[in-house]
């Protein structure tokens, strides 16, 4: 537990700072593989997407000095800039991991910023593993303790939150002592910023806020390594970032608890559909449906879907315009392209498929109602009731907890076919199993070996 004196830096730098890889559990850092694993395709095939073509075009022309690689490029550029632009391509195909408590995704602001700095540093497997899960650790107890309070009031968990973590991964791999560490995460809250506005429009800019945060929080560890300092009280002040971000007081004693004893990075949940989460137990839903019966979609009368507030707010509408990111927040739409195309991952979601009359067609039969009973019980469950109706049956399936939750996992068989696709889109097959070959033994590698994988695309042909 927080002793009262302490200020929440002070433990969250004391845990960074004693935390070693030799202290994790095995599973801890078998789901770290995971979690690295996952992250790397993703954003292997979020380098595909306009928004981190933009990002690239813009910032990484003049970013020296060579550090870090940019993944899927020949070039390097500053570590920072690395941590930037890595993490933009990892949220851009919206299928990096999150933790439905702290209502965030905290691989995306953790991995580009460790994997950056472990490049540049030259530093080993195991401290690399170590960064990632000290990391999460801090994104999943601030987001939880923040949560939903942060979110009602219009802020962008990932991109807040996110700089935290990433400082706290760039802190222990820039060894800090723990008053630089205290500082650095003062630092990082003076730089933390992000808007859930990004979702209603401006697609480009909800990755780009991500990326924000993770070269805020490198760059708050390594100003904090020079000796510049923050606020003691960055967390519990009157004006600090729990007042500031969710109007409420900073709970040190609930966001420390168990901490250094229980790790969370093993209660992320990993997607298996390229959109909003809130969306998914719908897709589950109507994908087992699919499994166990010929539906015959020109058939379909109507949609019914029965789920919680949340998802039926953020998600329920019918996206109009040609946005790939209104496309993946909307649940019509993600519905149509599923029924139509039989897929929902990152090919699923273009602009010509969003499109198709057909999935509007489909999209518009789409009811969607919360039930105060599913409302209840959020965010410990976040399920949904489907009943497809056709002029001769009707066909229901219900799930409480959409796939890739520690409830309901995905298989290693699945995490690997979902990098394999992911990875593909840039990546031969040769290339695709020696990055997972390492990842999966990164313990006994450099991190380099990582990144020099990950340097250029593939040869045509």
């Amino acid at each position: 537990m927080c002793p009262l004196h302490e200020t929440l830096r002070n433990r969250l730098a004391v845990f960074v700072h004693e935390t070693e890889f030799s202290s994790l559990p095995e599973q801890v850092v078998n789901q770290a593989k995971f979690c690295l694993l996952d992250l790397v395709g993703v954003a292997i095939a979020g380098s595909l997407q306009p928004t981190s073509l933009l990002a690239r075009e813009v910032f990484g022309t003049h970013a020296p000095p060579p550090e870090a690689t940019l993944w899927t490029t020949e070039q390097k550029v500053s570590a920072a800039t690395a941590a930037f632009l890595n993490a933009v391509q990892g949220h851009a195909i919206d299928m990096d991991d999150g933790h439905r408590y702290a209502n965030g995704h905290p691989g995306v602001v953790t991995i580009p910023a460790a994997l950056a700095l472990a490049e540049y540093l030259g530093t080993g497997g195991r401290e690399l593993v170590a960064a990632i899960v000290i990391g999460y650790e801090v994104f999943i107890r601030l987001g939880r303790a923040a949560n939903p309070d942060l979110l009602q009031r219009g802020f962008h968990t990932t991109a807040t939150i996110g700089t935290f973590a990433a400082t706290a991964a760039a802190a222990k791999l820039l060894q800090l002592t723990v008053p630089q560490i205290e500082n650095a995460f003062s630092l990082a809250g003076l730089q933390s910023a992000g808007l859930l506005e990004a979702l209603s429009s401006g697609e480009m800019g909800k990755s780009f806020q991500v990326g924000r945060a993770v070269q805020g929080g490198v760059q708050a560890a390594m100003l904090a390594q020079k000796g510049a300092d923050g606020p003691a009280k960055i967390f519990e002040g009157d004006k600090g970032f729990f007042k500031a971000f969710s109007g409420k007081q900073c709970d040190t004693e609930t966001i420390c608890g168990d901490l250094g004893d229980d790790f969370l990075i093993t209660t992320v949940y990993f997607k298996r559909h390229a959109a909003c989460r809130h969306v998914h137990s719908a897709l589950d839903s109507i994908a087992e449906i699919l499994l166990e019966h010929d539906l015959d979609r020109a058939a379909i009368e109507s949609i019914e879907v029965e789920t919680y507030s949340v998802a039926k707010n953020l998600t329920g509408h019918l996206a109009t315009h040609g946005s790939e990111l209104a496309a993946k927040f909307s649940m019509p739409i993600a519905i149509g392209l599923l029924l139509i195309f039989d897929r929902t991952d990152a090919l699923a979601f273009t602009r010509e498929n969003i499109s198709d009359p057909r999935v509007h067609a489909l999209a518009k039969k789409v009811s969607i109602t919360a039930s105060a009973a599913r409302d209840a019980v959020y965010p410990g469950e976040r399920g949904a009731e489907v009943r497809i109706r056709t002029q001769d049956n009707t066909y229901e399936k219900e799930v409480t907890f959409p796939k890739g939750e520690p409830e309901c996992p995905l298989s290693f068989a699945e995490l690997r076919e979902k990098y394999e696709t992911n990875a593909g889109l840039v990546y031969s097959v040769e290339s695709r199993k020696k990055l997972q070959a390492v990842i999966m033994h990164v313990e006994n590698i450099q991190a380099s070996e990582i990144t020099e994988i990950l340097r250029g695309r593939e040869p045509e042909g």
